[in-house]
This record gives C-alpha cells, sequence and structure tokens, in this order.
C-alpha cells in the first residue's frame, strides 16, 4: 500500500514577519507515492538575517532537512524559532491535503553531535549580534584569524529583530533635508536623558565617532532609508531608517546584521553555530580563550590571544530581571531565547566588575487585541495604583522609566473615547474582548473596582487631570494641551499595560578601548567586550533614542577588534 497520494500539495502557516505583525509562510511539498521529494517555500514575509538569507536560516535550511529525514520532526533553527514552527506547520497542512496521517511524520531528529575538538585563532568573537559582527569585520579587515561562535543557528542577535535604526549627528542625510546638527548636540541630549549619571567620556566617544560608525556601515553594504525623528518633541532629527523601516517598525534590523554578516564571509571570516560559551580560560592571569558547547552536544575548545564578550544581554532571563527589578514581575520580551547573560556571567567568574543598573529599557504597551500601545500619548497613563506619574506625550521610554520608578509591574491606559485615535475608536466600537485584562465599565467607581485600586485615588487622578485639561495647562507635568482630552464618561475604559524589555543597561564594566575591568578598575588582559554585555556608561535609567544599542555595540565591537589586532583606533 501506498503511503502517500502523489501530487503537489501547499499549506500556509504563521511566521514571524516585520513589525511585529505575524506573516503567512506559504509551502508547497511535493509527494509520490513512498517519499517527500520535495519541500519549496513559495513565499513568506519573514525578518531578513534570522528567517532568510543566510546559509543557516530556516528558509534555507528546514525544506532540505524535511526531504533528508523524512520527518517534520526536524530540529528548529534556533534563534529562529517562529519562522521555524510557521514553515513545520505549513509543510504539515500540505501534507494533510493529501490524507496522509501527519502523525507518523513527526519523528523527533535530534542536533548533530559533534567530536570533541580544539582550536587557535587570533580573535575569539563571542556573539554574532551587531557588536560581534562589527568586531570580526573590523579584525578580518586587518587581516587576523577570527572565528565567530554563537549560541544560536543565525546571526543577527536582538538587533535583528529591531527596527533597525541607528543615531548620529552631523550626516549627509541630515544636509540632504536640511537639518543641522553636530556632536555637542547630541552629546548635550544624552547626557540630559541619562539626569547625568552616563559616563561623560564614553557619551563624548560616541558622539564624535557616530558619523563615522553609519558610513563604515554602509561600506559594509547597508543601506540608509530616510532621517526621521526619535519624538515629535525632540529636535533635530537624527535617527536613521534601514530599508523598509518607519516609525515604529521592527524586523528591519536585519538589514545591518545581514549587511556585517556578508561582509565577514566575503572577508574570509568563520562561523560556529549552535555553539554556547560555558566558561572562559584563564590563565596566568590572562584570558585566552574559552570552552564553548554545542547544542546537539560536543565540546569546542578555542584557545586565542584575545576574546571578545558579545552574547547580548539577559532580557530572556527572567530570574535575573525579576530578582533585580521585582516591579518587571510578568514583563514580555522578544529578544533571542539566547540573551540570558552568559558573557556577563563568565567574565565576572574571572574577576570582572559587574555594573547593576537602576534601570532598563522599558516600554508599559497593551498585548491585546485592542493594540493601544506606544505613542498613544492622548490619554492618561496611570500606575498600578491609578495615580498619574508622568507626561504621557513624552518620548515613550521617559514614560516607560516613570512607571518603573514608581513601582509598577502593570499601568493602564485611561480612556472614555473622545481621543483622535483611530486604535481607541476602535476599541470602544468593539467593546470589551472577552479573555483580556481590559476593562469597560459606566463610571470611574465601577473601573476602579475592576483594575483592582482605590476608587478614591483613581477619582482624584482623574478629576485633577479632568481640571488641568479644562484650563489648558498641564501644572503637574506639563503635557501639551492638545493632547490633554478630559475623561468625563459616559463609557470609561481602562487598556491593560504590560512592561515590555528589550535592552538591559547592566553588565560588565569596561573601559573606552571595550577592555573588560576587574574590580580594581585594572583591565582583564586578553579580554574585552561590547554591545548589552557591558553597555555600562552610556545609560542612566532612560534609553535615550533609537539606534544607541547598535550604534554602540557596533562601535565598541569594533573599536575591540582595532585593540585586539593592533589597529590604530581611528
Amino acid at each position: 500500500m501506498s503511503k502517500f497520494k502523489p501530487g503537489v500539495y501547499t499549506g500556509v502557516a504563521r511566521g514571524n514577519g516585520y513589525d511585529s505583525m505575524p506573516s503567512k509562510i506559504t509551502v508547497a511539498v511535493t509527494l509520490s507515492e513512498e517519499r517527500i521529494e520535495n519541500v519549496e517555500i513559495l513565499s513568506h514575509g519573514e525578518i531578513r538575517g534570522v528567517g532568510y538569507g543566510l546559509k543557516t536560516s530556516p528558509v534555507e535550511t528546514l525544506p532540505g532537512e524535511i526531504v533528508k529525514h523524512q520527518s517534520l520532526g526536524v530540529p528548529y533553527v534556533i534563534g529562529a524559532e517562529r519562522t521555524s514552527d510557521g514553515i513545520i506547520k505549513a509543510a504539515t497542512r500540505a501534507i494533510a491535503k493529501s490524507g496522509a496521517k501527519t502523525a507518523a511524520l513527526t519523528k523527533k531528529i535530534p542536533r548533530e553531535r559533534h567530536e570533541d575538538e580544539e582550536r587557535f585563532v587570533d580573535f575569539l568573537v563571542l556573539g554574532g549580534g551587531a557588536g560581534g559582527l562589527a568586531a570580526g569585520v573590523q579584525a578580518r579587515q586587518a587581516g587576523a584569524d577570527v572565528l565567530i561562535v554563537e549560541a544560536a543557528g543565525v546571526t543577527g542577535g536582538s538587533a535583528a529583530r529591531s527596527g533597525g535604526k541607528l543615531m548620529a549627528p552631523g550626516t549627509k542625510w541630515q544636509k540632504a533635508v536640511g537639518i543641522y546638527d553636530s556632536p555637542d548636540m547630541l552629546f548635550d541630549y544624552m547626557m540630559e536623558q541619562s539626569r547625568g549619571k552616563a559616563d561623560p567620556k564614553k557619551i563624548r566617544f560616541f558622539c564624535d565617532r557616530a558619523y563615522e560608525n553609519l558610513l563604515w556601515l554602509e561600506n559594509c553594504g547597508w543601506k540608509c532609508q530616510d532621517v526621521e525623528p526619535i519624538h515629535e518633541s525632540i529636535v533635530p532629527w537624527r535617527v536613521y531608517n534601514s530599508e523598509g523601516g518607519h516609525y515604529m517598525s521592527a524586523g528591519q534590523g536585519g538589514h545591518i546584521t545581514y549587511a556585517m554578516h556578508e561582509e565577514y564571509e566575503r572577508l574570509g571570516g568563520e562561523f560556529v553555530f549552535n555553539c554556547s560559551l560555558k566558561h572562559l580560560i584563564f590563565e596566568d592571569g590572562k584570558v585566552k580563550g574559552a570552552v564553548c558547547e554545542y547544542a546537539g552536544g560536543g565540546t569546542l575548545t578555542v584557545r586565542a590571544n584575545n576574546v571578545l564578550l558579545a552574547t547580548g544581554g539577559f532580557a530572556s532571563n527572567r530570574e535575573k530581571v525579576e530578582r533585580l527589578y521585582p516591579q518587571m514581575k510578568g514583563y514580555f520580551t522578544d529578544v533571542p531565547k539566547t540573551n540570558v547573560g552568559t558573557g556577563i556571567d563568565a567574565g565576572v567568574e574571572v574577576g570582572a566588575k559587574e555594573f547593576v543598573s537602576p534601570g532598563v529599557q522599558v516600554n508599559y504597551m497593551s498585548l491585546t487585541p485592542a493594540l493601544i500601545g506606544i505613542n498613544e500619548e492622548a490619554g492618561l497613563i496611570v500606575d498600578a495604583s491609578g495615580k498619574r506619574v508622568v507626561n504621557e506625550w513624552s518620548y515613550q521610554y521617559v514614560v516607560g522609566d516613570a512607571l518603573m520608578r514608581s513601582h509598577s509591574d502593570h499601568s493602564w491606559y485611561i480612556s472614555c473615547g473622545n481621543e483622535i485615535y483611530k486604535s481607541v475608536e476602535r476599541a470602544f466600537a468593539n467593546g470589551p474582548i472577552p479573555g483580556t485584562p481590559d476593562i469597560f465599565a459606566d463610571s470611574i467607581e465601577e473601573l476602579a473596582e475592576k483594575m483592582g485600586v482605590d476608587p478614591a485615588v483613581l477619582k482624584a487622578t482623574i478629576d485633577r487631570y479632568n481640571e488641568l485639561a479644562d484650563k489648558g495647562v498641564d501644572e503637574d507635568f506639563g503635557k501639551p494641551a492638545k493632547f490633554m482630552f478630559p475623561i468625563k464618561g459616559p463609557k470609561y475604559a481602562a487598556f491593560y499595560y504590560t512592561p515590555c524589555i528589550t535592552v538591559t543597561f547592566g553588565g560588565l564594566e569596561t573601559d573606552l578601548c571595550g577592555r573588560v575591568l576587574d574590580k580594581d578598575n585594572k583591565p582583564i588582559p586578553g579580554l574585552f567586550s561590547t554591545g548589552e554585555t557591558s553597555p555600562t556608561g552610556i545609560y542612566g535609567t532612560i534609553y535615550p533614542g533609537c539606534g544607541t544599542s547598535i550604534g554602540a555595540a557596533v562601535l565598541w565591537g569594533r573599536v575591540a577588534a582595532m585593540m585586539a589586532t593592533n589597529q590604530p583606533i581611528f
């Protein structure tokens, strides 16, 4: 009896996609009587440099793996699980259309086990995100023997999933649209946003070299689409979109990391994937390499003249985040699952100094279908107790920082539906959505009871807000009058905001050259770091602007590579 009904069948499933909206993946599966003969992805909307575009991406690898193993149980690509899941589900649905029982095709295929191996290189880069890739390219440009070891199956890290924005002053793109800007102006802005808590030497170093950094990325193949404001209230415009980007886009960061990945390979650089750092090799007071472990088993020991830690932050380490920041309990993050602070821990094990920041990059946003979220500035935002704590029209991370400092593990967007925002109008038209924490009520008292806050507190907050709106002057927080809409019913709504963390600010202490410092503030020989593994000195408690994290990671990845390979630093 034949196993399949021969033919070509198609299936569709949800993928990852852009702008936090899922894409559709369409897969065609060709069946003979006994075999899966071919799997082809007909269309998708995945993230470049994560879901597709690399030799190891799911779009490039999973179809062949399904055919090779005759199984839908092939391992997902680490770091691209959503795309992997979409491909497998689409293929499953396609085969199901033939009448075959797909349960018989789900034999789990184990990840490849590697033989234990030992190698030697000039420069070992641990982590293939924006900082690690930049270091790899810079070191290869000097002719160094470089190895990038990445815990996931694709490069890009958090940067690839971001909006793909970069920040710099005094650029040709600003001049082309008549914008005047300078490193001094950016320096003043970043120090102001940090409330004086950032390291002025590091901020100065970043501001003076940010434009050159963008030109270097452009030489790697990155393309700037346009320049835009960080927020309507912040001028001059100095944030640059990658191709396809716009104000609150996501996923375009893959264009930045993809360009560096391609340049690194063009220069002859080598990658090792699915291999996680276990510990550094520390001998005679110097870091001399690292021991890493493959996801499928097997140890890779790499001895190196110099080592760069670029394994990312720890936003996916829920235990650590909620221990350091209890008010973040229940937070949401979309960073890779491998971002658990591995490099920070490894550095601390060899005597590195760790800085615990009082803040993180946090934005309180709606995760419900109502889609009330970032920059819905016209409404009233209250903390978990029902109090107003910030000018809601402020830059989103100023709002997030104020709510975090109020020790709120959630917040609420209060409205009576009279704002000029389609998402609010749609939410009021559709009414409450069963199973979500969004609340509708006929009175403030009823709303407070459903929110679980003191009715007197919420009423006092709303009464004061209405008083200021009627006056046309926000005496408490300085919100522009045009965004002060009174909240006077007849219907009331409270949309639930969950804290969302993208960038963590704490990590290893480094000097201006990217060298990791010990507890006596002396460089640990042979050890460098960049990106979220060591973002100390760049932030206060507020994320100053889109592109800061990627730009700083690239800059100090390059600087570390220059130091490690004896290149002059700029």
